[in-house]
């Protein structure tokens, strides 16, 4: 399988075309035997297939199906993986790794440079000998036999535990099936015994309800008998109220012949009052005038008036003083004729009172008397149809007990009858799932015979030479190294990402 070109640039070029998958397993086909049977760290080949699906990954627009990236791409890819630059180092390296100098960067070309100190040169690579299509695809076939095999025989292992899993639910399905069986009978039993108790409280329920019914017929005609006592009383105290209320009447009128006496009696003090000071200035005066009269210091003409002045005070008192006098006298008058007037509206609001409050007591006594036996009788009365309702409702219920009970022994006698034959039946299956079991058991045998046939005819597969003792792709170096170490899980987890 060689490459387009007459000149070894040209098949560089035809390589450079390939995608990052096929450059990544032409540089592994040439150089497996010098470098990467057995390398480590950046010789291992899972470093290499990382650095593919990183330059795949950082073609945006192309992804699986592109070949090279821009400079801009290849210095991020040159960052990922560790190899930090300066921007003159990264132009500088990239440069020497441009072999076709088309400022691109294929993976082809990153390894060239990578790998150069291991004696890898671009010039021997672009020649370097492929597997033939004929050893390719009977690995191919190969691979996929070992696939198919370990797909069955994990098929196989599935199905295993899965009758396996049947068989012990079977059996845990039969055992239940049979304890429900003798719980059926004993809830048969039980149905009966309630059956014939039921009976018996029903019977005790129908003689309560006829004594709770003669017990709210006594209590209700108490009742009626209770509140036509109320009412009387209740009519006998509304008169009394009505005469109350003119009793009140009277102490009202009483109350404002008081206030009118109390009125006058204060006019009478008020008027008393300005009499008292009133004389006190007229004596005053005359003190002055006399003192005035009998004054050397003043001259004759003074002293003589003074003394004129007192001698018409002492024959008639000041006006203030006559007026005071006589206002005083007629304050005395009324505040005597409206004492007369409350004394009197007293005596009658007092005779009114003292002829209601006794009876309108005894009326009010009797009325509370009367409602305290009336609530007491609607109390009774409302206990006694409580109880009734009751004891009514304790029968019914007693009657559908009765009822319920004999549909449950009807009912237990046909759970015991399908208990026994869900039984059976648990058995019958628990026997097909056992069968089915040993049926599984002996295709995982056959299965797992089968992967082992499949995975050894494939190491001899791999251990024949092919050219120059290199692999043909990623995915039998991959399958070589697993079954080396003898990881069947990382293998078949290999072998489904090899084929999609």
């Amino acid at each position: 399988m060689a490459l387009a070109g007459e000149t070894d640039m040209d098949k560089l070029k035809s390589l450079n075309k390939k995608t990052y998958k096929e450059q990544a397993v032409w540089f592994l086909n040439a150089y497996w035997g010098n470098i990467f049977e057995k390398g480590e760290g950046d010789c291992a080949p899972e470093k290499l297939w990382e650095w593919c699906h990183l330059f795949e990954e950082l073609d945006n627009k192309k992804k699986k199906k592109g070949c090279e990236l821009d400079e801009f791409k290849a210095h991020v890819f040159l960052e990922k993986i560790g190899q930090t630059l300066s921007v003159r180092e990264m132009r500088s390296y990239l440069k020497s790794v441009d072999i076709d100098f088309n400022k691109k960067v294929s993976l082809i070309e990153y390894l060239v440079c990578k790998f150069k100190d291991n004696g890898v040169k671009w010039q021997a690579l672009v020649n370097a000998p492929q597997d033939d299509e004929k050893a390719k695809a009977e690995r191919e076939a190969a691979q996929k036999a070992v696939s198919a095999a370990s797909e069955a025989a994990a098929k196989a292992r599935d199905d295993h535990k899965t009758a396996l899993s049947n068989e012990t639910t079977a059996a845990k399905e039969a055992k239940v099936a049979a304890e429900k069986e003798l719980l059926a009978k004993s809830e048969e039993k039980k149905a009966l015994a309630a059956e014939a108790e039921c009976t018996e409280l029903k019977a005790i329920a129908v003689a309560k309800a006829a004594a709770a019914k003669k017990t709210e017929e006594a209590a209700v005609k108490t009742a009626a008998e209770a509140k036509a006592a109320a009412e009387e009383a209740e009519a006998k105290e509304s008169d009394l109220k009505q005469a109350e209320l003119k009793a009140k009447g009277e102490a009202n009128v009483a109350q404002k012949a008081k206030n009118e006496s109390d009125t006058a009696a204060s006019n009478a003090r008020i008027a008393l009052e300005k009499v008292l000071a009133e004389e006190k200035k007229y004596h005053n005066k005359m003190k002055k005038l006399q003192s005035d009269s009998k004054n050397m210091e003043y001259g004759i003409v003074k002293r003589n008036k003074a003394a004129n002045l007192l001698d018409q005070l002492k024959a008639k008192p000041t006006m203030a003083l006559q007026t005071a006098k006589i206002t005083l006298a007629a304050a005395e008058k009324r505040a005597a004729k409206a004492l007369k007037k409350s004394a009197a509206a007293a005596k009658k609001a007092q005779n009114a009172a003292d002829k209601i409050s006794a009876a309108a007591s005894a009326a009010e006594a009797a009325r509370k008397a009367a409602d305290e036996r009336k609530a007491q009788a609607d109390q009774d009365a409302k206990v006694a149809k409580a109880d009734r309702k009751v004891a009514d409702a304790a029968e019914k219920e007693s009657n559908l007990a009765l009822i319920a009970a004999s549909d449950a022994r009807t009912l237990a006698q046909k759970a015991a009858a399908k208990a026994e034959k869900a039984r059976v039946a648990a058995d019958e299956s628990k026997k097909v799932a056992t069968a089915a079991r040993e049926q599984a058991e002996k295709s995982l045998r056959d299965a797992t015979v089968a992967m082992e046939d499949a995975e050894s005819k494939l190491k001899e597969l791999l251990a024949k030479p092919r050219g120059s003792g290199m692999v043909i792709n990623n995915e039998t170096r991959f399958v070589t190294i697993c079954l080396r170490i003898g990881n069947r899980r990382r293998y078949n987890k290999l072998i489904s990402r090899c084929h999609e």
